[in-house]
């Protein structure tokens, strides 16, 4: 073994021929993983937000529901108009031909001639019927509006809670990506560190200035640091594929960031019972528990009315032509018989419905819908709870959080430097790998615990505005855009 003096001089040689060719490390063995990545389409955080509000399928599917329940509501406030329709009868077809014969025998008349009758009818026929009728008193039309224009505001609040939930994932995602980006950049720079250090003490083992345990000890670091990589590597792939599918990207596509995580923070500037009574006076999920009870109490109300009599004002016409034979003798020349006939006919006046007694089976139905209407109360106030208990959390989550960033910062910048000086005592000889070791392993999880700080920071403030109700304030006016163009 060579002095400590000679280990340094070949130490410091080996390390300024590796510093000499420094460059940014990418270890190969990911490159597969790394060519998926790069593949993938890059866009900033309004991006991703607007692409999520105007194609997510969830959304316009709820889009969608919102225009079949206003088509329900026009089509309830239509019963309000008069009905008017065309008709025939089943004897007096709309255009046909009428035959008919009849043949008498009376063998026991007192006169020859009238012991027997021989008659046919042989004729074009054509009849229409107009019957307009309009129900001025239907009890039951008035509450079936009131229902469907209930579920219109029912769809509407959905449409908001999807919103904000796709919303909600899509920041997310999008923060998750930031700081893995950042962990790896991170990662690969102590990456690149440990394999020029590995240099180092190859070339001073060669020398016989360390042992051989020296080196394995460095290689399985490396080793274990790109298993590390490769994890940080399949989260990014795995979040980008989220982040497409929620933003309605085609199957199989992936996204990144083109922003890098930022140092700056927005800060939630309401204390905590300003957010919760924000939250209650807002949260969709609860209006949407209460717009439904609403919904059901009206159907109820339907169904009982159904028990009154309905009032309607009817005008029935009908009309029947024919042309041809009329009561001609068989045998006999038809001349005589030949003719054309018309019938017109007209009924107008008031019509009566009313079913009072049905043994009682829309009394039961109503007290039903009576009894969901209850139960979406109940699910209000369970939402109301919910509102709360999400709020208090991601309020706690916000507030140890930015508590923590700070010396979450120094811990990285302490390690990075720790790592450093181990290195350099080691190269000059008073130092040992172990400690070199175990300063990379200090580094990788301080650079992994600042990327779960910094994570649980951006998401807290993203949880307070979607559980309170509120879009994020830096794109409030481009989501209420987006989302009442999508409406109408």
């Amino acid at each position: 073994m060579k002095s400590p003096t000679s280990r340094l001089l070949t130490g410091i040689c080996a390390a300024a021929l590796s510093l000499s060719s420094v460059r940014a490390h990418e270890p190969t063995e990911l490159q597969p993983a790394r060519d998926l990545l790069n593949q993938s389409e890059r866009t900033d955080l309004a991006g991703a937000i607007e692409a999520t509000l105007r194609s997510n399928p969830r959304l316009l599917g709820a889009a969608d529901t919102i225009t079949a329940r206003r088509l329900q509501l026009a089509a309830d406030q239509r019963r309000w108009s008069p009905t008017a329709r065309f008709y025939t009868d089943s004897d007096s077809p709309l255009l046909g031909k009428y035959f008919d014969n009849e043949i008498d025998s009376y063998p026991n008349g007192s006169e020859a001639n009238n012991n027997s009758t021989n008659q046919f009818n042989n004729y074009n026929l054509g009849s229409i019927g107009l019957q307009v009728s309009w129900s001025f008193l239907d009890p039951s039309r008035q509450p079936a509006i009131n229902r469907s224009d209930a579920l219109v505001a029912a769809e509407r609040f959905t449409f908001d809670v999807i919103a904000r939930s796709i919303v909600l994932d899509t920041q997310l995602a999008y923060h998750e990506l930031q700081e893995n980006q950042r962990l790896i950049r991170i990662y690969e720079e102590i990456y690149q560190r440990n394999i020029d250090q590995l240099k180092i003490i190859q070339e001073q083992f060669q020398g016989g200035l360390v042992h051989l345990g020296d080196v394995t000890q460095q290689k399985a670091l490396l080793l274990s640091q790109l298993n590390t990589l490769d994890g940080f590597y399949r989260s990014q792939l795995q979040a980008a594929a989220d982040l497409a599918r929620s933003m309605g990207r085609p199957p199989g596509s992936s996204v990144l960031p083109s922003e890098a995580s930022s140092n700056h923070f927005t800060e939630w500037k309401r204390s905590l019972q300003d957010t919760v009574n924000e939250g209650l006076a807002l949260r969709e999920e609860i209006r949407l528990a209460l717009v439904e009870a609403e919904a059901e109490d009206w159907e109820a109300r339907r169904l009982l009315n159904l028990y009154l009599p309905v009032l309607s004002f009817i005008a029935n016409g009908y009309s029947t032509s024919s042309q041809g034979i009329f009561d001609g003798n068989i045998g006999r020349s038809t001349r005589p018989y030949r003719g054309s006939q018309t019938d017109n006919e007209l009924a107008v006046g008031l019509g009566f419905n009313w079913t009072f007694f049905d043994g009682g089976v829309f009394a039961a139905q109503a007290a039903a819908n009576h009894s969901l209407a209850s139960a979406q109360r109940q699910q209000a106030q369970q939402e109301r709870d919910r509102v709360g208990n999400q709020i208090r959390r991601s309020y706690a989550t916000y507030l140890t959080a930015k508590l923590a960033l700070p010396s979450s910062r120094e811990a990285l910048s302490t390690a990075k430097v720790a790592m450093k000086v181990a290195s350099e005592r080691y190269a000059a000889g008073i130092g040992d790998i172990t400690t070199v070791v175990q300063a990379t392993q200090l580094l990788g999880q301080a650079a992994e615990q600042s990327k779960a700080l910094r994570l649980t920071y951006r998401n807290a403030v993203a949880e307070l505005y979607r559980y309170s109700g509120q879009w994020p304030a830096a794109f409030q006016p481009q989501i209420s855009a987006l989302l009442e163009a999508e409406e109408n």
